[in-house]
């Protein structure tokens, strides 16, 4: 798999998955997923139509070992087994500080509760 440093921002998370689950790194499935949201992606089978969509550009550029990228499903996954702290290694990549006190909203719930405040 290409060395591209969104991946590199997810290769030194733990990875809760059983060795013999592991078609598809760890590190790859939260950088596809990473690049879905930002494009706009709103749920699983929307990151799952952008992946089929965008599948022989993602291919090419980040070369996956397999040859062929995650299922939505297999995002998702990782996603559920996901310490969400160790996500946080996402804000050292873009070099985003956040303030004392201050959230970040991670789904539609968060979003949600946020609204009834």
């Amino acid at each position: 798999m290409s060395t591209l440093a969104i991946v590199e921002a997810f290769a030194g998370l733990p990875d809760p998955r059983r060795t013999a689950a592991q078609r598809h790194e760890q590190a790859l499935c939260l950088a596809l997923f990473t690049l879905a949201v930002a494009a706009g992606n709103r749920g699983f089978l929307a990151i799952g139509d952008w992946l089929k969509a965008y599948q022989h550009e993602l291919i090419a550029l980040f070369c996956p070992s397999k040859g062929w990228l995650p299922s939505y499903s297999t995002i998702r996954r990782v996603l559920l087994n996901l310490d969400y702290h160790n996500y946080s290694c996402l804000a050292h990549f873009f070099d985003i500080a956040p303030l004392p006190g201050e959230t970040i909203a991670t789904d539609g719930k968060v979003c949600a509760g946020l609204m009834k405040q």
